[in-house]
Order: structure tokens, then sequence, then C-alpha cells
């Protein structure tokens, strides 16, 4: 059973047992709902219902405003045939997929206003960048859509490396995403008990459905379109078969993963290890700690670290990335590598062949891992005074001064004006100030018209 396996996210002690409204800890007593049918086992579940709350109100918000310009430039005069035809289906694609997705999340209960986007692309969110609602979202289309070849050749490569004898095992994959590997394994070597894990509640309600035997129909956005019609495709998502009840979807952050030590036989990480934004050596050792003495980690997917661009000392090679899951307490691990295709969609003349590493390796000692990186507790208990650090006073101090340039912009003010203004003020030295206030209004202008991530 899914409680088996559970420990409180909070406290990083106490077991969870079901609850009327969800899970709660036997040691601390904090509970966690369970949210359209998703355990929600974040350790601070309100804030992260909120923060993706906040990221679906403004994605909503965004292709609001993209079909809104789309309107806009159907209005204007001499559009060819062909443009007006393609803007006019993208228009109605864009107003479409938002009451889609709005509807698969409605368990979020995301009511958009008028000022919300504004609002919230002020305060952003703390979701790490690279985990966005849409990040991943055409991973879905090939999941359960047009990506068979791909999912049965990821497969095939992860049993080469050691999936082969998962039978009546424990096994958790980390970073499951639209959750067709997880379904792939379960089904084909028949695990006691297999939990998808992620972050992303798109991703996770998509999985739900699929896992259910239900199918959805959800728009594609090829990043390169072959043609007119492929700017936005209707796809119909569904799998081979309903799931049964031992593979299970948890919402959660692997940074603070709501498991008992050593819980699981198996850990597989499909494409995780090198998008996740904590340094490889801690990450093979908060892994160790979820692995059975004796148990596997298998790894497939890239070796890139692409995330750590600006930070050379972690950008391993995979000799090296090898060497650290043996440091973590693992044998040498059993590696496969070979070219497969890889979000290779035919509405999107956009495709790779991926070179993709596939490792087996057995744990042999128990290796402490970091410390949880859960929200600190003046976050999850909003009465708690927030400290003032010093890093926190900076930044104050450095968003007062972005605030008051945005204030000078009345629509009469030249560039020599605000320049002359932030001499005044003391702020800039006259033979800084002008390059200064060109450059900061011109990554202004550019931030304006960037759509960010949700």
């Amino acid at each position: 059973m899914l409680v088996d396996v559970l420990r409180c996210p909070r406290c990083d002690r106490g077991a969870l047992r079901e609850d009327r409204a969800g899970y709660i800890c036997a040691q601390c007593s904090a509970g966690f709902p369970v949210i359209g049918g998703l355990p929600w086992l974040f350790r601070d579940p309100q804030g992260a219902a909120g923060e993706w709350r906040a990221r679906l109100t403004l994605l909503l918000a965004e292709l609001r405003a993209d079909a809104d310009g789309v309107t806009t430039a159907l209005a204007g005069q001499g559009l060819l045939p062909a443009t007006r035809e393609r803007l006019t289906r993208l228009g109605a694609a864009l107003e479409d997929h938002g009451r889609r997705v709005t509807q698969i999340l409605e368990p979020l209960q995301v009511h958009v206003g008028a000022a919300d986007r504004d609002a919230l692309r002020a305060l952003r969110t703390r979701m790490p960048v690279s985990q966005g609602l849409t990040n991943y979202y055409v991973n879905a289309h090939r999941d359960w859509a047009w990506g068979d070849a791909e999912n049965a050749a990821s497969l095939d490569l992860l049993d080469g490396g050691g999936a082969e004898t998962l039978s009546g095992a424990r096994v958790l994959v980390l970073g499951a995403g639209a959750g067709r590997l997880a379904y792939d394994l379960h089904r084909r070597h028949g695990p006691a008990l297999t939990v998808a894990m992620d972050v992303n509640p798109l991703l996770l309600a998509i999985a739900q459905e699929m896992y259910a035997g239900r199918t959805l129909e959800l728009h594609e956005f090829p990043l390169a379109p072959r043609g007119a019609a492929e700017h936005a495709v209707l796809r119909t998502l569904r799998a081979p078969a309903a799931a049964d009840e031992r593979l299970r979807l948890v919402a959660a952050d692997a940074m603070c993963a709501p498991f008992q030590p050593g819980a699981f036989d198996v850990v597989v990480t499909p494409w995780f290890i090198d998008i996740v934004e904590e340094p490889f050596p801690a990450l093979a050792a908060r892994i160790n700690s979820l692995v059975a003495d004796g148990g596997r980690w298998l790894n497939l997917g890239s070796v890139a670290f692409a995330f750590l661009s600006t930070q050379r000392l972690l950008q391993y090679s995979l000799e090296e990335a090898l060497e650290l899951v043996q440091r973590a307490g693992f044998a040498p691990p059993v590696v496969r590598e070979a070219a497969l295709p890889y979000m290779q969609s035919p509405a999107s003349r956009h495709a790779r062949v991926e070179s993709t590493v596939a490792w087996a390796a057995r744990k042999t000692a128990t290796v402490a891992p970091p410390d949880s990186r859960g929200p600190p507790e003046w976050i999850v208990d909003a009465t708690l005074p927030v400290p003032l650090s010093a890093d926190l006073q900076s930044h104050a101090r450095s968003t007062r001064i972005h605030a008051f340039m945005m204030s000078l912009l009345d629509g009469r003010r030249s560039l020599n004006d605000i320049a002359r203004v932030l001499v005044e003020q003391r702020l800039m030295k006259p033979e800084d100030a002008l390059p200064a206030a060109r450059a900061f209004m011109l990554k202004m202008q550019e931030d304006a018209g960037r759509r960010i991530n949700v």
C-alpha cells in the first residue's frame, strides 16, 4: 500500500496515516490533502497549491492575451487568405486550450481577475524555472498520443540497464511527468507498488486520466509547425489500457520526498538528474536514502547538466557522474548508451536524436542525505516573523531602485531626463547615469514583451 512507504515531509520523521481529508502525520499532526485525487505531499501543501494556482492563473491570462493579439492581427488589412485561416485556427485553439486546461486543473479552484496578470507577473512564483506548468507539456502528447516508438525505445534501453527484474518490487519513479514510463514499467514487470511522483499538477492530472483508462483531447502547439494546419493540433490522448491500483501518483518535491528511508527496492530517474536544480553529488545522496539496502538506482536520459551553465564545476561529464554515483554508496553502475528518437512530433519540423544514457547501480552503503530543501518554517507558518537577512536587505534596496526607475516613466521624460533624476538623487554618477538608464529601459522593454515561464 502507498501509505506503507510514506513519511511526513514536514517533520521528516513521522509516518503518515490516511485521514478523511487526506493524510496526517502521526508525530507532528501535520495534514496533507488529496487534491483532485492526488495525494498532495509537499512540505507546505497549501503554499504549493497557491504556487501552482498562481502559475495557472498567469498561464490563463497569458493565453487570453495571446488570443487577443491574434484577434487584433486578424483585424488588419491585406492579410493573405492563408494567414487569415492560420490565425483564425490558432486563436480558436488558444481559447479552447485555456478552457481545457482549466477543466483539468479545476481542483486548484482558479478564478482569474482583471488584475491577476500584472500582479502575478510582478510577484512571480518560487517554483524552479525549469518546472513551470507548460515546460514539459509537449511530453504529454509524446507519452499518450504520437510517441509509441519513442516510449518503447526508452523502455527497452532502461530494461537493458537493469529494469528486467522488477517483479514484486517497490518502485519509485522520480520526475515521472505525464507518467508514460512509469506506466510502461509497471505493465511490463508487475512491481508490487509503483509510485510515480512529480511536482507538476497538470502533468499528474493528465497521467491520472490515462491511468484510469479515460481519454483527453488537448491541443499541441508544435515548436516548428510543418504547415498552417499544424500551428495548433487537437490530439486525443489515451493509454493502451487502464492501470491497476498498484500504480499510484503522488504530487511532491524530490528535494523533500515524502517517503520512509529505504522504502523502495528500485528508484528510477528518467530525464531527471540534469534538470534538477541541485548539484549532482547531493542529489545522488538523496536518492541513496530512498533505496533499500541492496536495491537499485535506474537512471535514463541525458547527462548535460544544462541548468548549471554558469557553474562549470558542476557540469559533470558521464565519467565524473558515474564516479559520483559510487561515492554516493552505489556499486559501479552498469551503463548502456543508445541514440534514441526524442520529441519527434509528426506535426513539427523540429526533432532530435538524443544520445541517451541508462545505468543500473546497486546500493552497497548508506549515505546521509542532505537536508530537505523545502521552504523554511517561517514560510510554512505564516504567523512567524520574516527574518531580515543581509541578502533580503540588499535585494530590497535593489527592488526599490527598480521601482523608482519605473516610476519615472510618465510618457514625457526622455532618457536624458531620467538620467538627470538619477544624478540628482545621488543614485549614480553623471557619466554612468545615461548608459545605465538606457540599458535598464531596454531590458524593461524586452521583458514587457516576453512571455515568462509559467
